[in-house]
């Protein structure tokens, strides 16, 4: 015996069957949305992957042909890998839930959405996204939900929520939000220049809708509910990250991972007047022959310059010291070439034009 949920969305009634199928996954929901229908699964491992220090989560959104009634024929009988649709969307649904896993948690996560059938009027990524949370959070994985997503749609100045097919080709924006109860954790948008307060009022609208479904999932929760299982935190311990600070202080490791020249080359180089536009060549130093001199980058153009507070300076700004900058790298070897400034290897010559 299985339990129904239904409520409205956008004029079209969204149906979740808890129970009927997948029932040895954690959690499942058969998703309905008009004609629509995408099975929603959840499944955990029972221990921690060992050697990661990551939480392996996959997201799958499968789409196959028999879902709007055709069937491949001719050369091709088998359908092969996810199409780019399919992999934007597993990413969508990805995007909002992966932080709400805990941070401790490396068990593999799975999440499958297959679609059975299609109803072009309600797209099918819609019950796919809420029947991940929605699946997640009946089952016994830690998850830190529920979360719910909406799309907005906008056409002749009126808002469309969840729009469909037809109507994303007329809209003027595509807006997905994905929301908790608290606030708002994802915002994805294409948009034909509408002003930002149309954004923002879309967004709103989104978030509100997102409200109403948050609590339609907490009365399915409420009733069909696992308790969650406990699991082997895989946390780094405080007195590590205590023991690492005192092998390296903060100071040192903001000057290790921050991308750029250091002062003292720049005042070597240019006196630290340097500016966004102005043309540079990077000569390597050899250590054993120091001097020869070679060129390794010529004409780089530089991109921002920061001074000592990581700000960036004005262009016209002729008196600020650089203490950093950025350049235009088009060779594939910015690693090296940041990793031998590091090491005094490299000189930075302006070029006069």
């Amino acid at each position: 015996m299985y339990k129904s949920y239904s409520m409205e969305l956008a004029g079209r009634t969204l149906t979740v069957d808890i129970g009927r199928v997948a029932k040895q996954a954690n959690g499942a929901a058969l998703m309905h949305y008009g004609d629509t229908t995408v099975l929603s699964t959840a499944t955990a491992s029972k221990e921690p992957r060992e050697g990661i220090d990551f939480f392996p989560l996959s997201v799958e959104y499968e789409e196959k042909m028999y879902a709007v009634g055709k069937i491949p024929g001719g050369f091709n009988k088998r359908e092969g890998k996810a199409s780019e649709h399919a992999i934007l969307t597993s990413r969508v649904i990805d995007r909002p839930m992966r932080p709400l896993f805990p941070k401790d948690y490396r068990n593999d996560v799975t999440l499958v959405n297959m679609v059975m059938s299609v109803d072009p009027e309600c797209n099918p990524e819609i019950p796919a996204m809420l029947g991940s949370s929605i699946a997640t959070c009946i089952s016994d994985i830690p998850f830190d939900g529920p979360c719910a997503t909406t799309q907005v749609g906008l056409i002749d100045g009126e808002f469309i929520i969840n729009p469909s097919l037809a109507q994303k080709e007329l809209s003027d924006l595509q807006l997905t939000v994905a929301s908790t109860r608290e606030k708002v954790i994802m915002i994805e948008a294409g948009a034909n220049e509408v002003p930002e307060d149309t954004m923002i009022e879309a967004i709103y609208k989104a978030h509100d809708v997102n409200q109403e479904i948050i609590r339609f999932i907490d009365k399915i929760v409420a009733e069909c509910g696992k308790e969650k299982h406990l699991y082997a935190s895989c946390a780094v311990p405080e007195e590590l990250f205590e023991a690492i600070k005192k092998i390296v202080p903060s100071e040192e490791m903001e000057e290790a991972v921050i991308a750029g020249f250091r002062a003292e080359d720049l005042y070597q180089a240019v006196g630290g007047v340097l500016r966004a536009g102005d043309r540079i060549h990077i000569y390597c130093i050899d250590k054993e022959e120091t001097a020869k001199e070679k060129p390794v980058w010529k004409n780089l153009f530089v991109q921002q310059v920061f001074d000592q507070n990581g700000n960036a300076i004005d262009s016209g700004d002729t008196t600020t010291p650089a203490q950093r900058i950025n350049v235009y790298m088009d060779n594939g070897k910015v690693d090296d070439f940041y990793r031998n400034l590091a090491k005094g290897s490299l000189r930075v010559v302006k070029v006069c034009d």
